[in-house]
C-alpha cells in the first residue's frame, strides 16, 4: 500500500481544524504516503542522506542558492481572512510553468512524511498544509518547479535538482 488512510494520518487534524475545515470530497484528495514511499519519494527528489530539511547537505539543490530564484511572503495571508493563496506563487506556478489543477504534487514534511494532493486542493487549503511550515518542501510530479515555505513567513520559488556548472 502506498497511502495511509488519512483517518489513520497522525498530522490529519490540520485538515480537520475547526476554523479550516475540509470538505469530504477534497479530504479524498489529500493522501499521506506510507513511510516508504514517503522515504522513497525523498531519496528521489529532496535529499539522498538528509531525512528533513533541517539535515540537508550543503550539496542538496534544496541548499544551493541557485535553486532559489524568486522570495515572497506567506505569514501575512495565511493569517488574513483571504483564502487565496500569495499571488507570486499562483502566478509563478500556474501561469509561467503551466501547472494545472489536476497537476499531482507532493507536500515534503520530511522523509518519512509526505503528503500527495492535486494542485487545485493544495491552492484551496493551502492553509491547513502550512500548519507544517518548518522548510517544507512543495513539488510537482514529473514537474522541476519547487516552493520551499520557511517557519520565518517567507517562501522561494525555484527549480529542483539545480547544481551549479563547473565554470561557476
Amino acid at each position: 500500500m502506498k497511502y495511509i488512510p488519512l483517518s489513520e494520518y497522525k498530522h490529519a487534524w490540520v485538515f480537520r481544524h475547526a476554523e479550516l475545515t475540509v470538505p469530504a470530497e477534497d479530504l479524498e484528495q489529500i493522501k499521506p504516503l506510507t513511510p516508504t514511499a514517503a522515504n522513497d519519494l525523498w531519496r528521489n527528489n529532496i535529499s539522498k542522506q538528509g531525512k528533513n530539511p533541517d539535515d540537508l547537505a550543503d550539496d542538496d539543490w534544496p541548499m544551493l542558492p541557485l535553486s532559489w530564484d524568486a522570495k515572497g511572503h506567506w505569514q501575512e495571508r495565511w493569517e488574513s481572512d483571504d483564502a487565496q493563496m500569495p499571488e507570486e506563487i499562483v502566478e509563478e506556478l500556474n501561469f509561467n510553468i503551466g501547472w494545472t489543477p489536476e497537476t499531482t504534487v507532493y507536500y515534503c514534511i520530511d522523509s518519512d512524511a509526505v503528503i500527495e494532493t492535486r494542485w487545485d486542493i493544495f491552492c484551496r487549503h493551502w492553509k491547513n498544509f502550512l500548519f507544517f511550515d518548518d522548510n517544507t518542501i512543495l513539488i510537482g510530479r514529473k514537474r522541476k518547479q519547487a516552493v520551499q515555505f520557511h517557519q520565518d513567513g517567507t517562501f522561494d520559488i525555484g527549480v529542483k535538482g539545480t547544481v551549479p556548472s563547473a565554470s561557476e
